[in-house]
C-alpha cells in the first residue's frame, strides 16, 4: 500500500472495528427517538472505585429538531473492568428497548 493509500485509511470515516454499544432512547417532553453509539474502546472514562476499577460514561443525547424541541435526554452508563454493563440510568426520557 503505498504513501496514499495510507493517508487515505488514516482519514477514513465510518470505518471502526471498536465494540460499539447501541443507544436508543424516547424523549420524555416530545416523544422523539434519538438514536447514539457508545465506543466502548473511546467513549468510556475511568474511575478507580474501592471496588476496583470500573468504566463510565455520560452522553447528552438531543433530537433533531423535527418537533422543536430540544430538551436533553441524559444517560449515564457503568462498566465493569472487562467493559461489560453493569448499571445504566436516564434523564429526561426512557430507554427504548428491541422490539418497541
Amino acid at each position: 500500500m503505498g504513501f496514499l493509500g495510507k493517508l487515505k485509511k488514516l482519514f477514513a470515516v465510518g470505518t471502526s472495528t471498536a465494540p460499539m454499544l447501541e443507544v436508543v432512547v424516547r424523549c420524555d417532553r416530545c416523544g422523539e427517538v434519538v438514536r447514539s453509539q457508545i465506543n466502548l474502546h473511546h467513549d468510556l472514562s475511568l474511575r478507580d472505585d474501592d471496588g476496583g476499577r470500573i468504566y463510565f460514561c455520560r452522553k447528552g443525547l438531543v433530537g433533531g429538531g423535527s418537533t422543536r424541541c430540544f430538551q436533553e435526554v441524559v444517560v449515564e452508563y457503568t462498566f465493569d473492568a472487562n467493559r461489560r454493563m453493569i448499571d445504566r440510568r436516564i434523564e429526561g426520557g426512557r430507554f427504548v428497548e428491541e422490539g418497541e
